[in-house]
């Protein structure tokens, strides 16, 4: 009985990705509640405001010719009554046009969480990468200081050599 137990944990236990995958595609509805879940769709709504600034100039030199059209009428003396009520009509500017665009955005989160997971994997591996090549180039400039001082050693030893290997011809000179 133990021995079946134990084998059965060990079946049952392990829930690796091709495992997920087949269970999420048994069950749709329980995978797709748990993502909704996790990963709510963020809404946002902007608001944009355009002016038609040829229909707010139409509008402008529309009152403008119909003001010098009323100046015209009040200077031909006309009866008060009528005055009255050109002027009260005059006091109505027309309003300016304004046109509301609506932006509805709708955000994927589960896709931006998967995408900063995957951007902070590949950050990790960048910096262990760099790290790696530092540690390099230090060893490659031990080695480089190493080498300079052994080649300024070979250059004396050089040097010396060839004064050894000269000095009669050195000391004849002299004399």
């Amino acid at each position: 009985m133990g021995k079946y137990l134990v084998f059965l944990l060990l079946l049952a236990s392990c829930a690796n990705p091709k495992k997920l995958h087949r269970m999420m595609d048994k069950m749709p509805i329980y995978a797709a509640k748990e993502c909704a879940q996790r990963y709510p769709i963020k809404e946002r709504i902007d608001t944009v405001q355009y002016e038609d600034t040829e229909l707010l100039r139409a509008y402008e030199d529309e009152f403008n010719y119909m003001s010098q059209m009323i100046d015209s009428l009040l200077n031909a003396k006309c009866d008060t009554l009528y005055i009255d009520k050109i002027k009260e009509k005059i006091l109505k500017i027309p309003c300016k046009p304004e046109v509301k665009y609506i932006i509805k955005t709708q955000e994927n989160t589960a896709q931006i969480e998967a995408l900063r997971l995957e951007c902070d994997e590949k950050e990790k591996q960048f910096i262990a990468t760099n790290t790696k090549i530092e540690t390099e180039l230090q060893i490659i400039k031990e080695k480089n200081a190493k080498l300079l001082s052994r080649n300024i050693w070979m250059w004396l030893i050089i040097i010396l050599l060839t004064l050894f290997s000269f000095r009669r011809q050195i000391f004849n000179l002299v004399k």
